[in-house]
C-alpha cells in the first residue's frame, strides 16, 4: 500500500517558491503516480486501480495510473471504491461526533484506516487545536513535551504554540485536504476549520451536481490563499471581494478574514465552487486575457447557490436551506435592465470593478436567477433543461449564447422576465 503525503508544507513569502517545512509534518511528497487509492472491481474479479478522472461518465470509466490510462467499461463494473466517497462517509462521521471529543480522537486512526492521511494529519491538527494537552494527536504530529508545553517543529527549531502562530506572519502553511489545499499566514485554527469546510463543500458540490452535469474529479487539491485582513488581500477590483484566477492564470482561489474574531473567511464558499467549477467542469481560460471567463452570470450564481446553502459551525458546514433569499430578492428586484443583458455581463466590469449599486444589483441577480431556474417545483419545469444549458455553457464551452439559452430550455430569455420577477416579489416578502 503507496503512502501518501500529509498535509503541512510550508511557503515562504508569497512570491518565493514553496519550501518544505517541518513546522506540522515529516512526510514528503509523493509523486502523483503513486496514488493508486481508488479500486475498481470488474465482473471477472480483477481490481484495477489508480484515480478514476470521470465517476459520472456513463460509458466507461477512466483511471489514471500516472501517466497511463486504465478504461474500465461500465458492463464490466462489478464495484467501486472510491477516494470521494471515503471523504463523504469520513466527513459525515466526522459531523455526528462533532460535540464528543473523545470520537474525534478517535477519527484520526478512521482517517488514516481510510487511507485519507492529509485528512487524518488535519484531524490530529483539529484536536490538539482543542484539546492541547492531547497526547495521541500531538505524538501523531511529531510534537514533543518540553518543559513548558508541547513543542513543534519548524525551521529545524521546536516551537511552543504561541511562536509558531508568531512565525505564520513570515511563512505561511500549506494545509493539504484531499480536494483542496489552503494556505494561511495567521489563524491557525480557523484556517484549519475552513479546510474542512472547504473538504464538505466538494462533497455536497458532487453529490448535487455530479451526475447532472458529469463533474470530474479533483484529483490534485486545488489552491487557496487565506489573508489575515483585508488590507492585505490583493484586490480583483475596487473593493476586496474573494475571486478565484483560473489557470493558467495562477489557478488559485483567494480570500480573506475581516474584523477582530471571524470564524471564517470571506465567502468562502463562493469562492470554492467557484474554484470547482473550473476544475471540475471547464477546464482553462484564454491565456493571452487573465479577466477572461466562459459565462459569467453562470459562474457567479451557482458559486452564490452554493454560498448560500452551505451553513453550520466552522469547521463542521453541512448544506441547509438558502440563506438570505428575501435580502438577495430585494437586490434582484432593483435591476434596470432584462435578463437578455445579464446573461452578456462581463466578469470584470460587472461584478468586481467598481463597488456601487449596479454590481450589488448584478451580483443579486445572477444569483437570484440561478436559484430560481434550479427550483425544481416552477412550471413550466426550469431544472433539468437549465443544468443541460449548465453543461453546454460551461463544460462545452459554449458560453454566454442567448440562442443557445432560448433552445435548451425550450422558450426565449425575454419571456422569464415576468415570472422571475414574480417569483422574486414572493421571496423577497417571505
Amino acid at each position: 500500500m503507496a503512502t501518501f503525503p500529509g498535509y503541512a508544507v510550508r511557503m515562504g513569502p508569497l512570491s518565493r517558491h514553496w519550501l518544505l517545512s517541518l513546522a506540522l509534518a515529516v512526510v514528503p511528497a509523493l509523486p502523483a503516480q503513486d496514488d493508486l487509492r481508488d479500486r475498481v472491481t470488474r465482473t471477472d474479479g480483477r481490481i484495477v486501480t489508480g484515480r478514476v478522472v470521470d465517476p459520472f461518465a456513463a460509458g466507461e470509466l477512466v483511471l489514471l495510473q500516472g501517466g497511463k490510462r486504465v478504461r474500465v467499461a461500465r458492463s464490466e463494473l462489478k464495484a467501486i471504491d472510491r477516494v470521494g466517497d471515503r471523504v463523504r462517509t469520513f466527513l459525515l462521521r466526522r459531523a455526528q461526533m462533532q460535540d464528543r471529543p473523545k470520537a474525534q480522537e478517535y477519527l484520526i486512526d478512521e482517517a488514516q484506516q481510510a487511507e485519507l492521511p492529509g485528512l487524518a494529519r488535519l484531524q490530529a491538527l483539529w484536536v490538539v487545536l482543542h484539546d492541547a494537552d492531547n497526547v495521541k494527536a500531538h505524538e501523531f504530529l511529531g510534537h514533543q513535551r518540553g518543559p513548558k508545553g508541547w513543542l513543534w517543529l519548524h525551521e529545524g527549531k521546536r516551537l511552543s504554540f504561541e511562536q509558531l502562530e508568531a512565525e505564520l506572519a513570515e511563512h505561511p502553511l500549506r494545509l493539504v485536504g484531499e480536494r483542496f489545499a489552503l494556505r494561511c499566514s495567521a489563524g491557525l485554527r480557523a484556517n484549519t476549520a475552513a479546510l474542512f469546510d472547504l473538504e464538505r463543500l466538494a462533497v455536497e458540490w458532487h453529490d448535487a451536481f455530479g451526475a447532472d452535469l458529469g463533474l470530474r474529479e479533483v484529483l490534485r487539491p486545488i489552491e487557496v490563499i487565506t489573508y489575515r485582513r483585508p488590507e492585505e488581500f490583493p484586490k480583483w477590483g475596487f473593493r476586496p471581494r474573494p475571486y478565484h484566477e483560473p489557470a493558467p492564470h495562477g489557478d488559485v482561489a483567494r480570500t480573506f478574514y475581516r474584523g477582530p474574531a471571524p470564524e471564517r473567511p470571506e465567502q468562502l464558499f463562493f469562492v470554492g465552487t467557484h474554484a470547482l467549477l473550473y476544475h471540475t467542469l471547464i477546464g482553462e481560460v484564454s491565456r493571452q486575457d487573465p479577466r477572461d471567463r466562459v459565462c459569467s452570470w453562470l459562474e457567479i450564481g451557482l458559486s452564490m447557490r452554493m454560498e448560500l446553502s452551505m451553513q453550520g459551525p466552522p469547521g463542521f458546514a453541512a448544506p441547509g436551506s438558502l440563506r438570505a433569499q428575501d435580502m438577495q430578492a430585494l437586490g434582484a428586484l432593483g435591476r434596470s435592465y432584462r435578463l437578455t443583458h445579464l446573461l452578456h455581463l462581463p466578469m470584470y466590469g460587472s461584478f468586481y470593478l467598481t463597488d456601487d449599486l449596479a454590481t450589488a444589483v448584478n451580483w443579486s441577480a445572477a444569483t437570484m436567477f440561478t436559484a430560481w431556474l434550479l427550483e425544481p417545483d416552477n412550471q413550466p419545469a426550469t431544472r433539468a433543461p437549465f443544468l443541460d444549458f449548465v453543461r453546454q455553457a460551461l463544460g462545452e464551452r459554449k458560453g454566454d449564447s442567448s440562442s443557445l439559452f432560448d433552445r435548451v430550455m425550450g422558450r426565449a430569455v425575454e419571456d422569464l422576465d415576468e415570472p422571475f420577477r414574480v417569483w422574486l416579489e414572493k421571496v423577497a416578502n417571505n
